[in-house]
């Protein structure tokens, strides 16, 4: 078959679907998404109440979810809790894509700053390292956000499968008494080695230490969101396969309980009679 007698066929098929068939779309769709908007908002409630509210069964249900740590899990669900109400799947979707978003948007702004106070990059690595072009001079670090993942603007599950599963969680200490964390995540794709001039101006150490904290708290940050993130975009493609499995059946259903009713009351012959 070739694909202009495919595209025939579908266009036969499409014409000469019964009148029930499509007085039973326009009924099921707006009813669909009465009842899509009714289900997602009571998923999402349950969602919040099992997981949430209930701390004893927390812990081992989160990690079954993928989360990876109770206490920045609990962090960014504090952070999360002003938008609970009256939200469906897909606007929890986009609630977490808006965090991620904003952390994004942190990231570059600390890129900007460390040209400033760690000095400007000169040179950036890549996959296979960095090759520093004076071995004496030791100005370069990895304090520094991969572009090439916070440049995107979109991340698919496989993508943030990948980010997520390659994160460790840190416990020791950093920082001073200007700023400092106690646990964070981390990953080394989101950073590069660059080798950097030195800056114009010779900061406190103090204060640079705590702004390399500052970096590392938004990559945290970032990796928290991630997982989030990941955890919303999965409910929602399930929620999308769930809907059609139920959205084709319904349809059918109405279109044959309404081809009965229009023999019935002989609707088709009426219409047939007046097209004739």
């Amino acid at each position: 078959m070739t694909f202009f007698e495919f595209i025939n066929q579908v266009i036969f098929i499409i014409k000469n679907l019964g009148l029930s068939f499509w007085v039973s779309v326009i009924i099921i769709s707006p009813l669909f998404m009465w009842f899509e908007e009714i289900v997602q908002t009571i998923i999402t409630k349950f969602l919040y109440i099992i997981f949430v509210r209930f701390p004893n069964k927390y812990q081992l249900i989160q990690k079954l979810l993928g989360f990876s740590d109770a206490d920045k899990y609990a962090e960014l669900q504090r952070i999360h809790e002003m938008y609970e109400n009256d939200n469906t799947i897909a606007e929890k979707l986009k609630i977490s894509e808006d965090f991620l978003d904003e952390t994004r948007g942190a990231m570059f702004v600390y890129n900007e700053l460390s040209d400033i106070i760690l000095g400007k990059v000169l040179k950036e690595g890549d996959k296979k390292g960095l090759e520093i072009p004076f071995a004496e001079n030791k100005n370069f670090d990895d304090y520094y956000f991969n572009y090439d993942i916070i440049y995107k603007q979109d991340f698919n599950i496989k993508e943030l499968k990948e980010i997520n599963a390659s994160k460790i969680l840190k416990n020791s200490k950093q920082g001073n008494e200007l700023f400092s964390i106690n646990k964070r995540f981390s990953n080394e794709l989101l950073r590069k080695k660059v080798y950097r001039e030195k800056p114009l101006v010779k900061l406190p150490e103090k204060f640079i230490d705590a702004f390399k904290t500052k970096m590392m708290e938004v990559e945290g940050h970032f990796l928290e969101n991630v997982e989030m993130y990941l955890f919303q975009k999965k409910l929602s493609f399930k929620w999308k396969i769930f809907k059609v499995i139920i959205f084709i059946p319904f349809m059918f259903f109405l279109s044959n309980l309404l081809g009965s009713l229009f023999e019935f009351f002989g609707i088709n012959e009426m219409i047939d009679y007046l097209e004739f």
